[in-house]
């Protein structure tokens, strides 16, 4: 055996009690779940309020489409749609 792995007699007053610990243990589990609800909460608001990559308008469908093919005149709500998409 070597010197080091005998217990030093000061080990045990080194040490903090369960109870501090208990208590250290649950306000670190606090903390962590009150920042990551946060964080969560706040990283939720922003990507919905500003886009991540900045990309142009779609023009539509690309030529070809099934969309861009049809002969059929727009409903209503499509062309309210199609109003809201082109502002």
């Amino acid at each position: 055996m070597t010197a080091s792995s005998f217990p030093s007699p000061y080990a045990a007053e080194d040490r903090w009690p369960a109870s501090a610990l208990r208590v250290a243990k649950l306000l670190f589990r606090s903390a962590y779940w009150t920042v990551s609800d946060f964080g969560w909460v706040w990283l939720g608001m922003t990507t919905l309020t500003v886009p991540l990559i900045d990309e142009p308008a779609s023009d539509g469908p690309p030529p070809g489409h099934p969309e861009r093919l049809t002969g059929l005149p727009l409903t209503p709500e499509e062309r309210a749609l199609q109003r809201q998409l082109t502002g």
